[in-house]
């Protein structure tokens, strides 16, 4: 198996966007687990280039042990701790960004395993909607910031 490559910021910025196309076109073809799945890298991918901004990276650090460690995740809590936006993500500060937040943290890289059919047209939507509705979508609101 091929080892994971260091992605450079821009890099992460593509895959976000390209993974967010190819899950509205999963989602269009009643392909909705395929969808619910890869909305998941888009925020992942999205919070991963924001890191590298704050930490001022030109990778997204993967290759060292010790990185790893640190970096080497999918949890979405951890990462927004990672890039610096724990105070700005909560209930306190934006309501609906929260919501959104916490409807997108039920993601897990995992779901790979789900049996066919575990996510519905309704929830793949509501997925979709949480990451890309303006201004508070999580995409959208990380695009502003990464």
């Amino acid at each position: 198996m091929a080892k994971n490559p260091a992605l450079t910021r821009g890099e992460l910025k593509k895959l976000a966007r390209l993974r967010l196309k190819e899950a509205e076109h999963l989602y269009r073809k009643g392909l909705f687990d395929g969808c619910f799945y890869l909305c998941g890298y888009v925020v992942e991918f999205a919070l991963k280039a924001r890191v590298c901004r704050v930490l001022k990276l030109g990778n997204y650090p993967v290759e060292s042990k010790s990185e790893k460690q640190y970096f080497a995740t999918h949890d979405f809590d951890r990462l927004k701790l990672l890039a610096g936006l724990q105070s700005e993500i909560s209930a306190a500060s934006d309501t609906e960004l929260f919501e959104n937040w916490s409807k997108v943290t039920e993601w897990d890289p995992g779901l790979r395993y789900s049996p066919v059919g575990t996510c519905d047209k309704k929830r793949a939507a509501e997925m979709l909607a949480c990451i890309r509705s303006k201004p508070n979508g999580v995409l959208t609101w990380l695009t502003k910031r990464w």
